[in-house]
C-alpha cells in the first residue's frame, strides 16, 4: 500500500514531458569494516544503490519511452568497498548497466555532481524531466559515502546539504520535472528545501527506507513512515 501511494503521488505530479533526460543517482555503500559489528548494520549487500535504479529503468522506459536515461554513480564509495571486499565491483556495475543499455557516468564529489546537473537544453545537455536519488541520507543531506571514509558519517565534499542546493538551478529542469529521493528521512526537510530552492517538487520519505529486499526501496516497516513532498 505504501509503495502504491508513492507511485500514485508521482503520477499526480507528472504532466506532459518536455525533456529528453531522466537522471538516476547512485550513492555509495558503507564499508563492512565499519559496519559488521553493529547491531543495526548498513549495506551488508554492496549493490543496494546499484540494483534499485536499474530496476527502476524498466519502469521508466515504459512511462517515458522517448526520454534518455543518464545514470550517475559515486565512484569513491565503490572504490573503497571493492578494496574492502577484494572484488572488482566496477566490472559488475558496468556489466549490469550494459544489460539495461546504460553506461555509468562516475562522479567523485558534489561539485562534479553539480556540474553534471547543469543543463542548457541543448542536445548534448538536455534539460532534466525526472531526477531520482538512491543512497544514504538524513533530513538535511544526501550522503554519498555514509560510513565509508568515516565510521557512521560522511565528510563535506561527499555530502549535499540543504545549504548546497543553490548550486542546482531550476533552469536545468523542465517546468514539470519531478524528483524523488529514496534515502532515509528526505521528506522531513530536504524535499521541502529542494522545492523552495530548485523550484521543482521532490518526493521523500518521512522515516527510514529499506533496500534489503532488492528491487525498489520501500518504507521501513513499523515506523509510521510515509512519502511526502
Amino acid at each position: 500500500m505504501r509503495t502504491s501511494a508513492l507511485f500514485l503521488m508521482l503520477a499526480c505530479l507528472t504532466g506532459p514531458s518536455l525533456a529528453s533526460d531522466i537522471v538516476l543517482i547512485s550513492g555509495g555503500p558503507a564499508l563492512r569494516a565499519h559496519e559488521r559489528f553493529k547491531t543495526a548494520s548498513h549495506d551488508k549487500y554492496w549493490g543496494n544503490f546499484i540494483d534499485s535504479p536499474l530496476a527502476r529503468v524498466q519502469e521508466l522506459r515504459k512511462e517515458l519511452p522517448n526520454d534518455r536515461i543518464t545514470w550517475l554513480v559515486f565512484r569513491p564509495g565503490y572504490t573503497t568497498r571493492s578494496e574492502d571486499d577484494k572484488q572488482d565491483y566496477f566490472k559488475i556495475i558496468e556489466e549490469r548497466g550494459q544489460k539495461h543499455g546504460l553506461v555509468p557516468v562516475y562522479f567523485d564529489n558534489k561539485d562534479q555532481l553539480f556540474a553534471l546537473l547543469k543543463r542548457d537544453g541543448s542536445p548534448e545537455r538536455p534539460k532534466i524531466a525526472r531526477l531520482e536519488y538512491f543512497g544514504h541520507s538524513n533530513k538535511k543531506c544526501w550522503m554519498f559515502d555514509y560510513s565509508n571514509r568515516v565510521d557512521g558519517g560522511a565528510i563535506e565534499p561527499f555530502v549535499v546539504h540543504v545549504d548546497d542546493l543553490e548550486n542546482i538551478s531550476g533552469s536545468s529542469f523542465t517546468p514539470n520535472a519531478n524528483c524523488v529521493s529514496y534515502g532515509c528521512h528526505s521528506g522531513e526537510e530536504f524535499s521541502q528545501r529542494w522545492r523552495m530552492v530548485v523550484g521543482r517538487p521532490m518526493v521523500g520519505a518521512i522515516g527510514k527506507t529499506d533496500y534489503s529486499d532488492g528491487g525498489m526501496p520501500k518504507l521501513s516497516e513499523g515506523k509510521g513512515g510515509s512519502w511526502a513532498y
